[in-house]
């Protein structure tokens, strides 16, 4: 299949956050703005010169990779089996015995971000993805018509991303 001929747009995507057990724990994000933003960059330039003239360029340290978003604020937090996503960030409540997705090496509680872009009912033969693996979640949270939660995440592991065989 060639390069899908549909636009995608906001309505498409679904963002899911997973932690690192053999069967995660996954929390879907809901009541969310439809703002899922990734940067992606390339390491490091250490550019190579001979007297002031480029003549090479060699890779230097890896980035931190970023990712954003947004969602309208519902509860801060429950008791129960229900997490908030302030839960699934801060390792609480139903998350509090979640497995970190960082593994040794990693103090932080890291997790999988998954961004997945409706194609298959659309007419594309897969749906899109984009996995983030080991990222810190941080957030913070603003008043407003609604309230909103803002999530920031620095990506420490890879970026893989799926779609439609060719």
């Amino acid at each position: 299949m060639a390069e899908s001929t549909v636009v995608k747009v906001r309505r498409d995507g679904t963002i899911s956050i997973k932690d690192g057990a053999g069967s995660p724990l996954t929390y879907t994000v809901a009541y969310e703005n439809g703002d899922f933003s990734a940067t992606v960059d390339k390491a490091g330039r250490i550019v190579i010169r001979d007297r002031g003239a480029i003549v090479g360029l060699r890779k230097g340290d890896d980035p931190v990779q970023s990712l954003s978003f947004s969602v309208h604020l519902r509860a801060l937090a429950i008791t129960g089996t229900n997490a908030t996503l302030i839960d699934v960030i801060e390792r609480t409540g139903a998350w509090a015995a979640a497995t970190s997705t960082g593994g040794t090496g990693y103090e932080q509680f890291l997790v999988d971000v998954v961004m997945t872009i409706e194609g298959t009912d659309l007419g594309d033969s897969a749906d899109h993805t984009a996995t983030f693996s080991k990222v810190l979640l941080t957030w913070d949270m603003k008043e407003g018509d609604p309230d909103v939660i803002n999530v920031k995440g620095e990506v420490y592991g890879t970026i893989t991303r799926t779609g439609p065989a060719t």
